[in-house]
């Protein structure tokens, strides 16, 4: 599902101005507005992954550090009760088990993860404004070569920062 950001965006794109008998520079100003778009809502879902991403790896870090805390609560209570037979070892090796798990995904780096994720957003939503911005202000008025050369710009832009992100994999 689209973003409001794109459904706007949509909207910019489809109320430029077209005359009556459009030139060749008006209908290539419009395929470039088509292309300006579709950067966009790249750009959009990039974007929006990265918080979805950040969200999920926080989340991640959450539940390994709760089950880390339960096993610790459980074999402390089982400890504590003096218990001795069959169940202290149902019950100690369960506890094992999700300290096991538990300390496992605490312990996976996560924090890499989602600084890698607060980074790609940081890179990309500037970028995501900047296509906006010019969308709205520039592209309406802005000469076929200068919206060719701007696109081309927003392009190395982007390959750049996904470049950056690749190596940084």
């Amino acid at each position: 599902m689209a973003s409001s950001d794109v459904k706007k965006m949509r909207q910019l794109v489809r109320s430029l101005p077209v005359p009556a008998s459009p030139s060749t520079a008006d209908l290539e100003r419009g395929n470039l507005a088509g292309q300006l778009l579709r950067m966009y809502e790249d750009l959009d879902k990039t974007v929006r992954r990265c918080d979805e991403s950040g969200t999920r790896s926080k989340w991640t870090v959450r539940v390994g550090s709760a089950a880390t805390a339960a096993a610790s609560a459980v074999s402390g209570t089982t400890l504590v009760s003096g218990s001795t037979g069959t169940v202290a070892i149902v019950v100690g090796s369960v506890t094992a088990s999700l300290g096991v798990v538990g300390s496992v995904v605490a312990a996976l780096n996560l924090g890499a993860g989602i600084k890698q994720n607060q980074s790609d957003h940081a890179q990309y939503l500037p970028l995501l404004r900047k296509l906006g911005s010019y969308a709205a202000a520039e592209l309406p008025t802005a000469a076929v070569e200068d919206i060719r050369a701007s696109l081309d710009s927003f392009a190395d832009q982007i390959s750049k920062v996904e470049a950056t992100d690749a190596a940084a994999a």
